[in-house]
């Protein structure tokens, strides 16, 4: 017994050390579909966190080729985004789309007017339960599958996606979470670091990486210092990495 009860005084006393140097705790909640549960990208923006003093409660919702309006049909979605009482709310949420819908909005708001319906009803549906959260709405990568995503090059897929995440952004009075401009000028300054997977699409692991840090900056917006978490990938293409998503969202 005097056994078991030192073990247990040392865990505690171990748990409440852990827990001291932590800065801050914050609950987020992500929701999306592959483009965030491939390559676990909301697990790597906790242990980012945490390797910078943060800790993140987190909660994400995923399934594959969802869309918001497919959320708002999700038992699963909706009960996570109201289950949170008035003193357990979410502080961050991120929202993330289908891959092309933000930029066929952004090519022709009037012709897909349901992208902004269901934009406003699942971030409404967010406020009316954590009133206090600051909610992102992801700009994701463009790719080179299916005709650069039927938008005919990179650039212009980025281009339009940009928009029209900006023009849902405003709307509902959210942020936009800008990964696919982080992607883009990984492109250019990273070309030897592996982005997307051979379906010309979805994320490697080093680019659930890349949007894991474009979050922690949206959300923290400061530096990573030197022990920021490689979360297991290779620490020089990582170090890289968040260079690359700094200069994409601090502009240094």
């Amino acid at each position: 017994m005097k056994r078991l009860l030192f073990f247990l005084l040392v865990l505690s006393v171990a748990f409440s050390s852990a827990s001291a140097q932590m800065k801050d705790t914050l609950r987020v909640l992500c929701i999306g579909n592959s483009f965030t549960y491939v390559g676990d990208a909301h697990k790597k923006l906790v242990d980012l966190a945490a390797s910078q003093g943060h800790f993140i409660r987190m909660n994400a919702q995923y399934v594959g080729g969802f869309t918001f309006a497919r959320h708002l049909q999700r038992d699963e979605t909706l009960n996570a985004i109201e289950r949170p009482s008035p003193d357990d709310a979410f502080d961050y949420v991120f929202l993330q789309n289908q891959s092309q819908l933000h930029a066929r909005y952004g090519s022709n708001p009037k012709q897909y007017p349901y992208v902004l319906a269901d934009a406003k009803e699942l971030s409404g549906r967010v406020r009316q339960y954590s009133p206090g959260a600051v909610i992102f709405i992801e700009s994701t990568w463009s790719y080179p599958a299916g005709n650069f995503g039927s938008f005919g090059s990179l650039e212009a897929f980025d281009r339009l996606s940009d928009k029209g995440t900006e023009k849902l952004a405003k709307a509902c009075k959210a942020r936009v979470s800008y990964i696919g401009r982080a992607f883009a000028l990984a492109r250019v300054h990273c070309p030897d670091i592996p982005l997307l997977a051979d379906d010309a699409k979805h994320q490697t692991d080093l680019g659930s990486y890349l949007k894991a840090c474009v979050n922690y900056l949206m959300i923290y917006g400061e530096p990573f210092d030197g022990n920021a978490s490689p979360c297991g990938l290779d620490p020089d293409m990582t170090a890289r990495l968040r260079a690359v998503a700094q200069k994409s969202v601090l502009g240094r």
